[in-house]
Protein backbone atom coordinates (compact mmCIF):
# COMPACT_ATOMS: atom_id res chain seq x y z
CA UNK A 1 0.00 0.00 0.00
CA UNK A 2 1.32 3.38 -0.38
CA UNK A 3 2.76 5.34 2.35
CA UNK A 4 1.38 8.85 1.09
CA UNK A 5 -1.34 9.79 -1.09
CA UNK A 6 -1.75 8.38 -4.23
CA UNK A 7 -3.48 11.88 -5.84
CA UNK A 8 -1.46 15.10 -3.76
CA UNK A 9 1.28 13.04 -1.98
CA UNK A 10 0.09 14.01 1.42
CA UNK A 11 -0.23 12.44 4.64
CA UNK A 12 -1.33 11.26 7.24
CA UNK A 13 -3.49 8.28 4.74
CA UNK A 14 -7.33 7.32 5.89
CA UNK A 15 -8.83 4.47 4.68
CA UNK A 16 -11.68 4.80 1.68
CA UNK A 17 -14.90 2.96 0.85
CA UNK A 18 -14.08 1.98 -2.79
CA UNK A 19 -17.62 1.63 -3.14
CA UNK A 20 -19.71 4.54 -1.02
CA UNK A 21 -21.89 2.72 1.73
CA UNK A 22 -24.51 4.88 0.80
CA UNK A 23 -25.22 2.52 -2.71
CA UNK A 24 -26.77 -0.06 -0.17
CA UNK A 25 -30.39 1.62 -1.31
CA UNK A 26 -29.59 0.53 -4.82
CA UNK A 27 -28.55 -3.27 -4.23
CA UNK A 28 -31.02 -6.33 -3.89
CA UNK A 29 -30.89 -7.25 -0.73
CA UNK A 30 -29.54 -10.39 -1.67
CA UNK A 31 -26.41 -9.07 -2.79
CA UNK A 32 -24.25 -11.36 -4.10
CA UNK A 33 -21.09 -11.45 -1.85
CA UNK A 34 -18.39 -11.95 -4.26
CA UNK A 35 -17.48 -9.25 -7.26
CA UNK A 36 -15.04 -10.00 -9.97
CA UNK A 37 -11.48 -9.14 -10.63
CA UNK A 38 -10.67 -9.99 -14.33
CA UNK A 39 -7.35 -10.56 -15.40
CA UNK A 40 -5.03 -10.26 -18.78
CA UNK A 41 -6.16 -13.29 -20.98
CA UNK A 42 -9.60 -13.17 -20.09
CA UNK A 43 -9.64 -15.04 -16.68
CA UNK A 44 -10.83 -13.77 -13.08
CA UNK A 45 -10.63 -13.76 -9.55
CA UNK A 46 -13.47 -14.06 -7.49
CA UNK A 47 -13.26 -11.72 -3.95
CA UNK A 48 -15.27 -13.54 -1.24
CA UNK A 49 -17.07 -10.21 0.50
CA UNK A 50 -19.29 -7.51 0.12
CA UNK A 51 -18.48 -5.56 -2.78
CA UNK A 52 -19.27 -2.55 -0.02
CA UNK A 53 -16.79 -3.62 2.15
CA UNK A 54 -14.08 -3.31 0.22
CA UNK A 55 -11.36 -0.50 1.71
CA UNK A 56 -8.15 0.62 0.80
CA UNK A 57 -5.64 3.16 2.70
CA UNK A 58 -3.69 4.85 0.08
CA UNK A 59 -5.39 8.44 0.29
CA UNK A 60 -4.76 11.24 2.78
CA UNK A 61 -8.60 13.26 4.90
CA UNK A 62 -7.76 16.21 2.74
CA UNK A 63 -8.65 14.21 -0.66
CA UNK A 64 -10.76 12.09 0.96
CA UNK A 65 -13.26 14.45 3.16
CA UNK A 66 -12.76 17.15 0.16
CA UNK A 67 -12.71 16.73 -3.62
CA UNK A 68 -13.70 13.09 -3.46
CA UNK A 69 -15.97 13.25 -1.40
CA UNK A 70 -17.72 16.10 -3.93
CA UNK A 71 -17.65 13.17 -6.52
CA UNK A 72 -19.48 11.00 -4.35
CA UNK A 73 -22.74 13.76 -3.53
CA UNK A 74 -22.01 14.28 -7.72
CA UNK A 75 -23.68 10.97 -8.43
CA UNK A 76 -25.85 10.28 -5.54
CA UNK A 77 -28.99 11.36 -7.20
CA UNK A 78 -28.99 9.36 -9.92
CA UNK A 79 -26.29 6.06 -9.69
CA UNK A 80 -28.80 4.41 -7.76
CA UNK A 81 -30.80 4.41 -10.73
CA UNK A 82 -28.32 3.33 -13.11
CA UNK A 83 -27.12 0.61 -11.14
CA UNK A 84 -31.21 -1.07 -10.81
CA UNK A 85 -32.08 0.01 -14.46
CA UNK A 86 -34.32 2.58 -13.77
CA UNK A 87 -35.86 5.06 -16.16
CA UNK A 88 -33.74 8.08 -15.88
CA UNK A 89 -32.40 10.70 -18.13
CA UNK A 90 -28.42 11.84 -17.68
CA UNK A 91 -27.82 15.23 -18.76
CA UNK A 92 -24.44 16.62 -19.91
CA UNK A 93 -23.66 17.38 -16.62
CA UNK A 94 -24.62 14.23 -14.96
CA UNK A 95 -22.51 12.43 -17.72
CA UNK A 96 -19.14 14.63 -16.77
CA UNK A 97 -20.28 13.97 -12.98
CA UNK A 98 -20.37 9.97 -13.56
CA UNK A 99 -16.83 9.87 -15.54
CA UNK A 100 -15.10 11.68 -13.24
CA UNK A 101 -16.90 9.55 -10.31
CA UNK A 102 -15.97 6.30 -12.32
CA UNK A 103 -12.55 6.95 -12.70
CA UNK A 104 -11.78 7.53 -9.21
CA UNK A 105 -13.83 4.54 -8.57
CA UNK A 106 -11.58 2.95 -11.02
CA UNK A 107 -8.23 4.04 -9.73
CA UNK A 108 -9.35 2.84 -5.95
CA UNK A 109 -10.14 -0.35 -6.82
CA UNK A 110 -6.19 -0.92 -8.35
CA UNK A 111 -5.46 -0.55 -4.85
CA UNK A 112 -7.80 -4.12 -4.12
CA UNK A 113 -5.66 -6.00 -7.06
CA UNK A 114 -2.23 -7.26 -7.27
CA UNK A 115 0.87 -4.85 -7.25
CA UNK A 116 1.07 -6.15 -11.06
CA UNK A 117 -1.97 -5.22 -11.71
CA UNK A 118 -2.30 -2.50 -10.06
CA UNK A 119 0.48 -1.18 -12.00
CA UNK A 120 -1.42 -0.73 -15.12
CA UNK A 121 -2.15 3.05 -14.58
CA UNK A 122 1.08 5.17 -14.13
CA UNK A 123 0.90 8.08 -10.91
CA UNK A 124 0.75 10.78 -13.61
CA UNK A 125 -3.31 9.92 -14.00
CA UNK A 126 -3.90 9.88 -10.74
CA UNK A 127 -2.03 13.29 -10.40
CA UNK A 128 -4.43 14.68 -13.53
CA UNK A 129 -7.53 14.21 -11.57
CA UNK A 130 -6.20 15.39 -8.49
CA UNK A 131 -5.63 18.64 -10.65
CA UNK A 132 -8.72 18.84 -13.16
CA UNK A 133 -11.56 16.32 -11.49
CA UNK A 134 -12.44 14.66 -14.10
CA UNK A 135 -10.71 12.60 -16.88
CA UNK A 136 -8.31 14.38 -19.29
CA UNK A 137 -8.72 14.48 -22.81
CA UNK A 138 -6.69 11.48 -23.50
CA UNK A 139 -9.52 9.72 -22.28
CA UNK A 140 -12.61 8.64 -23.88
CA UNK A 141 -15.71 7.42 -21.40
CA UNK A 142 -18.86 5.13 -22.46
CA UNK A 143 -22.09 3.45 -20.63
CA UNK A 144 -23.13 0.59 -21.49
CA UNK A 145 -26.23 -1.92 -20.20
CA UNK A 146 -26.46 -5.04 -18.92
CA UNK A 147 -29.47 -6.81 -17.12
CA UNK A 148 -29.08 -6.85 -13.14
CA UNK A 149 -27.42 -10.59 -12.38
CA UNK A 150 -30.62 -13.05 -12.00
CA UNK A 151 -28.52 -15.70 -9.58
CA UNK A 152 -25.53 -15.93 -8.07
CA UNK A 153 -23.82 -17.24 -11.51
CA UNK A 154 -23.13 -13.59 -11.89
CA UNK A 155 -21.17 -11.19 -10.17
CA UNK A 156 -22.82 -7.93 -8.95
CA UNK A 157 -19.30 -5.65 -8.94
CA UNK A 158 -16.79 -6.82 -12.07
CA UNK A 159 -13.98 -4.75 -12.31
CA UNK A 160 -11.03 -4.41 -14.71
CA UNK A 161 -8.21 -2.65 -15.52
CA UNK A 162 -6.31 -3.56 -18.94
CA UNK A 163 -3.12 -1.92 -19.82
CA UNK A 164 -1.52 -1.93 -23.08
CA UNK A 165 1.58 -0.50 -22.42
CA UNK A 166 3.57 1.97 -24.71
CA UNK A 167 1.39 1.87 -27.85
CA UNK A 168 2.67 2.52 -31.52
CA UNK A 169 1.85 6.63 -31.24
CA UNK A 170 3.66 6.80 -28.29
CA UNK A 171 2.75 6.84 -24.43
CA UNK A 172 0.98 5.15 -22.30
CA UNK A 173 -3.00 3.54 -22.86
CA UNK A 174 -5.26 1.49 -20.89
CA UNK A 175 -9.15 0.60 -20.47
CA UNK A 176 -10.63 0.58 -16.98
CA UNK A 177 -13.76 -1.00 -16.90
CA UNK A 178 -16.67 -1.04 -13.84
CA UNK A 179 -19.84 -2.89 -14.00
CA UNK A 180 -22.01 -2.35 -10.96
CA UNK A 181 -26.18 -4.12 -11.53
CA UNK A 182 -27.16 -3.17 -14.66
CA UNK A 183 -24.39 -0.03 -14.91
CA UNK A 184 -21.36 -0.69 -16.90
CA UNK A 185 -18.94 2.00 -17.51
CA UNK A 186 -15.23 2.26 -19.11
CA UNK A 187 -12.68 5.11 -19.39
CA UNK A 188 -10.20 4.16 -22.31
CA UNK A 189 -7.31 6.07 -21.88
CA UNK A 190 -5.27 6.90 -25.04
CA UNK A 191 -1.88 8.55 -25.85
CA UNK A 192 -1.36 11.79 -24.85
CA UNK A 193 -3.15 13.60 -27.83
CA UNK A 194 -1.58 16.08 -29.91
CA UNK A 195 -1.92 19.82 -29.09
CA UNK A 196 -4.81 21.01 -31.74
CA UNK A 197 -6.46 17.70 -31.94
CA UNK A 198 -8.94 15.37 -29.84
CA UNK A 199 -9.44 12.21 -29.67
CA UNK A 200 -12.67 10.40 -32.39
CA UNK A 201 -15.65 9.76 -29.72
CA UNK A 202 -17.17 5.98 -30.17
CA UNK A 203 -19.77 5.13 -32.42
CA UNK A 204 -22.95 5.10 -30.35
CA UNK A 205 -24.13 1.71 -30.18
CA UNK A 206 -27.87 0.21 -28.73
CA UNK A 207 -26.02 -1.27 -25.57
CA UNK A 208 -23.21 1.41 -25.28
CA UNK A 209 -23.22 5.34 -25.55
CA UNK A 210 -20.41 7.71 -25.51
CA UNK A 211 -20.18 9.64 -22.08
CA UNK A 212 -16.88 11.51 -22.01
CA UNK A 213 -16.83 14.03 -23.33
CA UNK A 214 -20.36 14.29 -22.84
CA UNK A 215 -22.75 15.16 -26.83
CA UNK A 216 -25.71 14.65 -25.75
CA UNK A 217 -28.78 13.51 -23.19
CA UNK A 218 -28.65 9.83 -22.28
CA UNK A 219 -32.17 7.88 -21.90
CA UNK A 220 -31.45 5.06 -19.53
CA UNK A 221 -31.91 2.16 -20.12
CA UNK A 222 -30.38 1.63 -22.70
CA UNK A 223 -32.61 -0.01 -25.70
CA UNK A 224 -30.35 -3.35 -25.65
CA UNK A 225 -28.43 -5.30 -23.12
CA UNK A 226 -24.98 -6.26 -23.18
CA UNK A 227 -24.93 -10.38 -22.94
CA UNK A 228 -22.71 -11.24 -19.77
CA UNK A 229 -20.51 -13.44 -22.10
CA UNK A 230 -19.40 -10.37 -24.11
CA UNK A 231 -18.40 -9.02 -20.55
CA UNK A 232 -14.42 -10.49 -21.81
CA UNK A 233 -14.71 -8.91 -25.01
CA UNK A 234 -15.39 -5.77 -24.23
CA UNK A 235 -13.42 -5.21 -21.47
CA UNK A 236 -10.17 -7.17 -23.02
CA UNK A 237 -9.92 -5.64 -26.76
CA UNK A 238 -6.84 -6.92 -28.62
CA UNK A 239 -5.55 -4.12 -29.15
CA UNK A 240 -6.91 -0.13 -28.99
CA UNK A 241 -7.86 1.18 -32.04
CA UNK A 242 -8.66 4.84 -31.32
CA UNK A 243 -8.42 7.43 -34.03
CA UNK A 244 -7.38 11.59 -33.33
CA UNK A 245 -8.84 14.70 -34.98
CA UNK A 246 -8.94 18.35 -35.37
CA UNK A 247 -10.30 20.09 -32.37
Amino acid sequence: MAKVCVFCGGAPLTKEHVLPRWLKVALDPSVRKFRYIRLSGGGFQRHDAPPLNDQVKVVCSGCNSGWMNQLEEGVRHFLPALIQGKPCVLDTRAQRALAAWALKTLLMFQYTHRPEVRAVIPAGDFAALHTRRQPTESMLGRLGFMNYPPDDSEPLVDTLCQGYGTTELGGVAWIGTLKIGCMVVQIIRAPDVADGYKLTPFEALPSLRPMWPPEGPIKWPLVAAIPPELMTALALPESLDLNTMPG
